[in-house]
């Protein structure tokens, strides 16, 4: 008895032990805690962790909790924001504003366009737009704040961020979501890319000038939760070998065909991908082995 005893506390140890492992070297994709499509992204590489735009308001707090977990310094070394709409900068709006210090933020980095622009070709959305900015401006030191240039580097350790695409005026169509930034990471041997909420005319752009810093991807985020984003031929020139889709059940399922979200997956099936990573099944590790 006081052997089976032994080797039972013995089990419990080990599996105790394996469960305060922290994840290294993972990508994490968020899920939705309110009604609301989202996007959240955690990287947490060679030492280094990124976030990803982070969600809604209500999402806040489960982005914290898988940040502690990740890492135990609790440090964002980056934070990059594709563009101002409320289900990709309300996490990060919230955690300002509540006053709390539990992260230290290096730098964050966005390119929205100005309150005249929203006003302008996207009024309804107007606040999404002064809500963030006014939590930036309001709980950050302007030496954590980075402007995005297109064609910037970020050097992060070994972990390289490129800025492939910023906000172009001169596209008024859709104009929210095609505001939005494009990053490239390349980290441990993968390759991942990060569309935001690019829309058609923005895709569009993106093959026209950048068409070689996007090609074969390991990794690519659909673009606006996976429909009605980026047109089929961005994703032939990504050519992923993974998909993430920032996408809610409701969205994915689409009973009442009000989406295009099942055209975007016979693009995708054409594609033959390996694996497709959807936010509707939970917060999901990806293991970002060297390759």
């Amino acid at each position: 008895m006081k052997k089976i005893k032994t080797v039972l506390l013995f089990a419990l140890l080990i599996t105790l032990s394996a469960c305060s492992v922290k994840p290294e070297n993972v990508l994490v994709q968020m899920t939705d805690h309110s009604p609301s499509q989202m996007m959240g992204y955690i990287i947490q590489s060679n030492g280094k962790t990124i976030v990803v735009d982070g969600g809604t308001r209500e999402d806040k707090d489960a982005l914290l909790e898988e940040l502690k977990k990740i890492d135990d310094d609790n440090v964002v070394d980056a934070w990059l924001l594709t563009h101002y709409h409320k289900d990709h900068t309300g996490a990060l709006a919230a955690y300002l504003d509540s006053g709390a210090d539990d992260l230290d933020i290096e730098s964050i980095y966005y390119d929205f366009p100005n309150e005249n622009f929203v006003a302008t070709y996207e009024p309804n959305r107007l606040e999404d737009l002064t809500n963030i900015t006014s939590s930036l401006e309001q709980h950050v030191s302007q030496d954590t704040l980075h402007k995005n240039e297109a064609g910037e580097k970020i050097e992060l350790g070994d972990t390289v961020i490129d800025i492939v695409r910023v906000f172009n005026p001169l596209i008024t169509e859709n104009a929210g979501n095609n505001s939005s930034t494009v990053y490239k990471i390349e980290t441990n041997g993968n390759k991942i890319l990060f569309l935001g909420d690019l829309g058609l005319e923005g895709g569009e752009q993106l093959l026209s000038e950048s068409k070689k810093e996007i090609e074969n991807m390991d990794y690519v985020q659909m673009a606006h939760h996976g429909q009605n984003g980026v047109g089929e031929e961005v994703y032939e020139v990504i050519h992923p070998k993974y998909c993430l889709w920032p996408t809610p059940e409701w969205l994915w399922e689409n009973a009442n065909n009000e989406y295009r979200t099942d055209e975007t997956k016979e693009w995708i099936s054409k594609l033959h991908v390996k694996k497709n990573y959807i936010a509707k099944d939970g917060v999901q590790e990806i293991s970002l082995s060297s390759k």
